[in-house]
């Protein structure tokens, strides 16, 4: 048994540290998930806790057909989603700077390799945020959080098929803004 599952059978039989392990597990994957959808950082801090608290509620029909992550990733997308359209938010602007984003730390120590990092992740920050909040989820969970497609599909309720097309048409226009925004800082260099 995988130890979200033993988590979740403790909690159901009433040991509350077990789902406090489960929130502290995934904490940070679900504020970027209700971050991504609500650029406010209060009211994406409101949606999570929200989320784990649909979670702890419904824990007992949690089915077990797909991992305990997706599952708790769909409910945390969703109430994000919900939440976004309680308040009438305009969802396509995510221009809130403190967007949250896992970029591996390949620097090693090195100042120069830490710079040109941090640099590429604001980029890349940058262009992701300029998509719908929907392309800019299925991004950040198969590139960023490196979900298979089968489950960032499932999260945002969309088919492998079509999440499959999105990704593809999604890689070609990430590339595309890349280009032309590294275009325009080398201009502005020379």
């Amino acid at each position: 048994m995988d130890e979200d599952l033993r988590l979740v059978e403790q909690t159901l039989k009433g040991n509350q540290a077990a789902f406090e392990q489960l929130v502290q597990r995934y904490q940070h994957y679900v504020f970027t998930i209700t971050h991504r959808v609500l650029p406010l950082r209060e009211e994406a801090e409101e949606a999570a806790q929200d989320a784990f608290l649909k979670a702890y509620t419904m824990l007992g029909a949690f089915e077990r057909k797909s991992k305990f992550s997706t599952w708790l990733y769909t409910i945390a997308y969703r109430t994000a989603v919900d939440a976004s359209r309680r308040k009438k938010l305009d969802s396509t602007s995510i221009d809130d700077s403190d967007t949250y984003l896992q970029i591996a730390d390949t620097s090693m120590g090195n100042p120069a390799e830490e710079t040109h990092q941090q640099d590429l992740s604001e980029q890349l920050q940058e262009v992701i945020q300029k998509l719908k909040p929907e392309d800019a989820m299925l991004v950040t969970l198969f590139y960023l959080h490196e979900k298979p497609v089968k489950e960032a599909a499932e999260i945002i309720g969309l088919s492998v098929s079509n999440a499959k097309t999105k990704l593809h048409r999604l890689r070609e226009s990430l590339k595309e803004s890349l280009t032309r925004q590294l275009k325009a800082e080398i201009q502005d260099l020379l």
